[in-house]
C-alpha cells in the first residue's frame, strides 16, 4: 500500500433481506469470511449510491441533501457505527451535512461508548463554523496540515477535540494527506477499525492509496435528476484490491459487499453484519 499523487480537495429491522455468496467465494477454501465480529480491524467503506450508471451520490438539482435509502440501510449504518472504533468523513461532509456520525437508530449497548469521530480538514476550514460535531463534546480527531498560527486558529475551541497535524503526502500538492498516514496514527491511538462513511473525495483517496480492507455499497432503486457522479465504480474498487464476495437486499436496496483478499468478512450470513 501507498500513497498516490491524488488531492483531498473538497470543492433497525433487519428483515426483508435476499441474500446472494458469489460462488467464487463460496467454493474457495479461502472465502474471506468468519464469525468473530470481535476480530474485526482496518477500514471499512460504506457508500450509498443511486441506480445510475454514473453511481450519483447526490442529486445536483436539489438544494439541499436529503436521505435516499432505505430505513433498513440507514439502520445499517447505525450498527456499523456501533461495531467501529471511529468514524471518518472529510470536511465537505461536515460542512453539508451537518453530521454528529453518532449511533442514534440502534441502541448503543450496555458498555459501549460512541466511536471517536474523525475528520480530514488540510486547511482547518471548519474552524469557527456553527457545526454540532465541533461543540457537542465527545471525542473528535482532526488532521489537517496547518503549521502557521496555530494556537491562534485553535483558540476557544472545544476540548473534546484534537487536533493532529501532518506532512503533505505529496510536497507539490500542499492539500493531500496520505490516508494511511492517517490509519497509521489511528492505531497508535487504539483506534483498529475505522468506518469510512464518505465522502467521495475522501472515499476514493482511502481507494488509490489502497486503504480500504472491505466495503459496503449500497444502491437505491432510484435515479437523481441530475447525479453527482462519484466518480468510483467496479474498476475503482477492483484496482483497490478488493473482490465483491456477495450481495443482498435490504428494505428495497442493493448492497455490495466487497474485501481485500485473504481478509474475512466478520459474519458468514454477509448481511448480519454489521
Amino acid at each position: 500500500r501507498r500513497c498516490g499523487k491524488f488531492r483531498l480537495s473538497f470543492h433497525s429491522n433487519r428483515h426483508m433481506m435476499s441474500t446472494k455468496i458469489l460462488a467464487s467465494a463460496t467454493n474457495s477454501d479461502d472465502a474471506d469470511i468468519t464469525d468473530d465480529p470481535a476480530a474485526v480491524t482496518g477500514v471499512t467503506l460504506k457508500m450509498a449510491f443511486d441506480s445510475s450508471p454514473v453511481w450519483g451520490v447526490a442529486d445536483l438539482s436539489e438544494t439541499k441533501s436529503e436521505r435516499f435509502t432505505s430505513p433498513e440501510s440507514l439502520d445499517m449504518v447505525h450498527r456499523l457505527r456501533r461495531e467501529s472504533s471511529a468514524v471518518l468523513v472529510g470536511r465537505a461532509t461536515v460542512e453539508r451535512d451537518d453530521c454528529t456520525l453518532t449511533v442514534r437508530r440502534v441502541e448503543l449497548g450496555d458498555g459501549k461508548v460512541q466511536p471517536v469521530r474523525v475528520i480530514l480538514d488540510p486547511s482547518l476550514s471548519l474552524i469557527g463554523g456553527d457545526y454540532a460535531i465541533m461543540k457537542d463534546g465527545l471525542p473528535t480527531i482532526i488532521y489537517h496540515l496547518q503549521t502557521e498560527n496555530l494556537d491562534e486558529t485553535l483558540k476557544g475551541t472545544s476540548d473534546a477535540v484534537t487536533f493532529v497535524g501532518l506532512s503533505p503526502s505529496d510536497l507539490d500538492n500542499r492539500s493531500s494527506i496520505c490516508p494511511l498516514e492517517v490509519v497509521k496514527d489511528l492505531e497508535t491511538r487504539g483506534l483498529r477499525h475505522i468506518m469510512l462513511e464518505g465522502g467521495p473525495a475522501t472515499a476514493l483517496a482511502f481507494l488509490e492509496a489502497r486503504g480500504v480492507d472491505r466495503a459496503i455499497l449500497v444502491r437505491a432503486p432510484i435515479e437523481f435528476e441530475i447525479p453527482m457522479p462519484a466518480h468510483i465504480d467496479e474498476d475503482t474498487m477492483k484496482r483497490a484490491g478488493l473482490k465483491m464476495i456477495g450481495s443482498s437486499v435490504i428494505g428495497g436496496d442493493n448492497v455490495e459487499y466487497w474485501t481485500r483478499d485473504g481478509l474475512f468478512w466478520p459474519n458468514s450470513d454477509l448481511p448480519m453484519w454489521p
